[in-house]
């Protein structure tokens, strides 16, 4: 019991002072120890152990009005990468992110929403892409996130639903994460794409365990992720946040094989559907304002309901829609958001360009790094 006592204080000091310096741009012993109340001859046994895993250097002496001058430290934030996707049906977006969660290199590619193609072959082409483009060694990366549309148990590698990418039934997807690992030899950590989202735009924003964060994204479907008290609420059958199917209808009947009710109406392919895009996939100006109408109603009323429902004053909106139609959509469900909430609304865009990618990173990079903080001395 005391050894596992020992070794657990260790692999907690090792985190703590590796976040700190996450969080710093130069810092020294010294000041590390004094922030963290741990003692300085632990502090240097800690530098030590991360100089030996190449992820902090020395960058020559700091200033100090008495006495002799600190040696200062700072991550090695290039040392380490993880890799970062996001499929979202019509798109697959995929980058490489730094330890300090910098989104280097991003490349984004339209798709067909068919799954086994987009993870069979596109998926391949596309992080080697960047890899050769942005002259990173695979053996430096640490991990790949994967982020999927639908609802995705994390427990039995198996998505229970996601019509809009043709998976109209509980499909288990262990044996494309098992190929993805054994091509790169990296590990593969999945989870559903808003979940990777709400987490990239709680990283962005800098939030901490005492937030809360919603993310809605409307693009190929809408969806959203949900951050409370700073953990990520997955929900018992995996459904926190699966908005898309809210029904503002009395006679609406669910189905499993098909897009849920709000889904439907706001999706990509049904305003194309319903006001013609142009062949570029571009929204022609003499539609834009029934599209922004049209999507700002039923989106207002979904976030109401959200804000009803967690109390959360921390809401952020994303994807493909805003990116067509850009700030006349995000005023438009302010606008209306302001008349139907009792409590005030509080939104504001995405804060970063793609928090789906830098989520997705993060999760692997963080899962690798927890192993390297723990290997002993």
């Amino acid at each position: 019991m005391k050894s596992y006592v020992s070794s657990h204080l260790k692999d907690m000091n090792r985190r703590n002072v590796y976040k700190l310096l996450c969080g710093m741009e130069e810092t020294s012993k010294s000041e590390l120890a004094h922030i963290t109340g741990i003692s300085p001859p632990t502090v240097m046994k800690i530098v030590q152990f991360l100089a030996e895993r190449e992820l902090v250097l020395e960058v020559g002496e700091g200033e100090s009005p008495l006495g002799r001058k600190p040696q200062m430290l700072r991550l090695n934030k290039n040392r380490y990468y993880s890799i970062g996707v996001i499929h979202e049906g019509d798109y697959l977006k995929v980058g490489i992110s730094n330890l300090k969660n910098e989104v280097l290199t991003l490349k984004k590619v339209r798709v067909q929403a068919d799954f086994d193609q987009v993870m069979g072959e596109t998926l391949f082409q596309v992080i080697n892409e960047l890899l050769v483009g942005s002259d990173i060694q695979l053996s430096n990366v640490l991990g790949i996130g994967l982020g999927i549309p639908g609802t995705y148990d994390v427990k039995r590698e198996k998505v229970i639903m996601a019509p809009l990418i043709g998976l109209t039934q509980e499909t288990g997807i262990s044996d494309v994460i098992r190929k993805v690992e054994s091509y790169y030899g990296k590990p593969v950590y999945v989870d559903n794409d808003l979940n990777m989202e709400v987490m990239g735009e709680f990283l962005s924003l800098g939030l901490t365990e005492e937030n809360d964060l919603i993310y809605l994204s409307f693009g190929t479907g809408i969806g959203s992720g949900v951050i409370l008290n700073g953990k990520l609420r997955r929900g018992k059958n995996y459904m926190c946040g699966e908005v898309g199917y809210m029904a503002f209808l009395d006679d609406y009947v669910a189905d499993a094989h098909h897009a849920g009710w709000l889904e439907s109406r706001i999706n990509l392919n049904a305003l194309r559907e319903k006001f013609g895009f142009a062949q570029d996939g571009s929204i022609p100006e003499e539609s834009r304002e029934a599209i922004i109408e049209y999507v700002a109603v039923s989106g207002a009323l979904c976030i109401n309901n959200m804000m009803m429902c967690y109390d959360c004053d921390n809401i952020s909106l994303g994807g493909e829609l805003f990116d067509l139609l850009g700030d006349g959509l995000f005023h438009s469900m302010e606008e209306k958001l302001n008349r139907l909430s009792v409590s005030g609304a509080r939104l504001r865009r995405r804060s970063c360009m793609d928090p789906g990618v830098l989520g997705a990173a993060a999760v692997a990079k963080e899962e690798m790094i927890r192993q390297l903080l723990r290997e002993q001395e």
